[in-house]
Formats: structure tokens, C-alpha cells, sequence
């Protein structure tokens, strides 16, 4: 048995169509939906005819992706967790295709690519955030801890449970997952894979404004709270300390930032290595500037 956590905040409209999208899928596997509602102003439902195997979880107040898949976690019945988010697409075999890759593999965590449905009209900057697979290690069965996502990702339950799931003091962007990675990895659970062949498509894909604001709170709160509990990571996530250094005697980094950000609000073309550098820009002055 499998079950399917997705939290949800005030999008009824995207949990219809999901809810559409999971009905559709014929399979022999045993499966449940557990949707967590995460305190919206207007409770969600899942309609008029929901199946036996859907249930959902009101929170009374927001509080956010870490608590609300725990919530589900905690009802959830099945020997593997399909994290998944709400503005993802579901295929029509998707059940019968997890159900053949759990059966055929071994891992402790494993995640889809993600990459945009062909229908969204995408600045530059989208584009190359969708291109998810290009940020990724060139070895197809290792993901670096720092690129394992739960947007998209499957887990047993006595995994997750072994090492209490998300820790719920840091529900800030970002930094929850990586601390749950690195937890998993450091009691062992090191098979970390990349479902292959099986990408899922976003039918939405946040633009610049809503990047920038997601990146800097990450550098402000997210990063400074698990540096604070795992500070043997600051290694691998502020990189070139003594370049860092050297730029910040004149000023370099947020001049760069600013100026990275402006040609992207024009929608011109960068280089993925200018692109990556902005991200990363985001998340460091908004580190320094705590």
C-alpha cells in the first residue's frame, strides 16, 4: 500500500483538477490520498463523490509544508509516502508506473523531475528554473543532498518515521528539506535516485518577484536555522568563503544581484551560470544582511 500526502493552502481550483487527474488512474495497487488543508480561509473539500480511500486533514491555521506533511504522514497507512504538490500534473498511469518502480528498485529516497507543462507561457528566467535536470549531478543514480526535493518524491514510512520526519521549529522555505536529506543521511539512509525516465509536469512555475522573496527569506531565516543545528553543512552551501570576502570589500555581490535582477524583470537571456549565480546571490546577501 501507498500513501499520498499533498498538502494544499487555498487552491481548490488545482485540488479538483488533481483529484480528477488521481481518479483516472486504473491500478491494481493499494493506494490512499490524504490531502492536508493548511488552515485556508475557505476549507477545502474533495468534492461530491470522493473515494473510499481519500481523506482530508483540516488544519485550523497555516502552518506551513513541514507540519502539514507530517499531519499526513501520521494518518498515513501505507509502507511508502508519494509526497507530491498540488500544482503538479498527474498522469493516467502514474499509480501503475510508481508501483512498477518501488517493486523493481532499491532506495531510501526517491524523486521525480520536474519540468513545465508544454501549454505554460515562460519568461527566460522560468526556463531555466523548470530545467531542473541540468542542476543536477551528471551521475543519474546519486542526488547530492542539497538538490533532493519533496515537491515530487517517494519514501517508506519506517524511514521517515525513524528519524521523526520534518523537523516542524524550522517550517521555513528550504531549509526543512535539506535538514530531513541530511538527517536521512547521516543515520544511514544514503540511497538517495532520481526516478528515471518519469518526469512530472508543473502547471505552475513561481515568477521572479516571488523567487526573490522565496530566496531571501531562506537566506534570512531558513539557512541562519539549519547552519545553527548542522553547521559542518556551511561547506557545502556558502561556497568560497575567502572570494566571498574579497568581493564584499567593494561592494561586488549586491551590485551583481542588482544587476542580474533587472536584466531578468526585462526577460533577457542569460547564461545558466549567470542564472545560477543570481540564485545564489539571493540567498547569500540576504545571509549576510541578517
Amino acid at each position: 500500500m501507498v500513501s499520498i500526502i499533498l498538502p494544499v493552502y487555498k487552491d481548490q481550483k488545482n485540488l479538483n483538477r488533481m483529484l480528477i487527474e488521481l481518479r483516472a488512474n486504473k491500478t491494481d495497487l493499494i493506494w490512499e490520498l490524504i490531502v492536508v488543508d493548511d488552515g485556508s480561509s475557505t476549507p477545502l473539500t474533495l468534492g461530491d463523490n470522493p473515494l473510499a480511500n481519500w481523506q482530508i486533514i483540516h488544519h485550523k491555521s497555516q502552518r506551513g509544508a513541514a507540519t502539514s506533511r507530517n499531519s499526513g504522514v501520521k494518518q498515513a497507512g501505507g509502507e511508502f509516502l508519494i509526497l507530491l504538490s498540488v500544482f503538479l500534473k498527474i498522469p493516467k498511469d502514474y499509480l501503475s508506473r510508481v508501483s512498477a518502480f518501488i517493486e523493481s528498485n532499491q532506495f531510501d529516497f526517491a524523486q521525480h523531475l520536474l519540468e513545465p507543462d508544454p501549454g505554460l507561457p515562460l519568461t527566460e528566467f522560468q526556463v531555466f528554473l523548470s530545467g531542473q535536470k541540468e542542476r543536477l549531478s551528471p551521475q543519474p543514480d546519486t542526488l547530492p543532498i542539497k538538490n533532493s526535493l519533496f515537491t515530487a518524491a517517494i519514501i517508506k514510512k519506517e524511514v521517515y518515521c525513524y528519524v521523526k520526519g520534518f523537523d516542524e521549529s524550522m517550517n521555513h522555505y528550504g531549509g526543512h528539506e535539506i535538514d530531513l536529506v541530511y538527517r536521512l543521511d547521516q543515520a544511514g539512509f544514503k540511497n538517495r535516485r532520481i526516478i528515471p525516465d518519469f518526469p512530472l509536469q508543473r502547471v505552475k512555475i513561481e515568477n521572479h518577484k516571488k523567487i526573490q522573496v522565496r530566496l531571501q527569506e531562506y537566506g534570512k531565516i531558513g539557512l541562519p536555522a539549519l547552519l545553527k543545528k548542522h553547521p559542518e553543512l556551511k561547506k557545502m552551501i556558502l561556497l568560497y568563503p575567502g572570494v566571498w570576502s574579497f568581493m564584499k570589500m567593494f561592494g561586488l555581490p549586491k551590485l551583481i544581484e542588482e544587476r542580474l535582477a533587472k536584466q531578468i524583470e526585462q526577460d533577457i537571456e542569460l547564461s545558466k551560470r549567470q542564472y545560477r549565480l543570481y540564485l545564489h546571490l539571493l540567498v547569500r546577501n540576504a545571509w549576510d544582511a541578517r
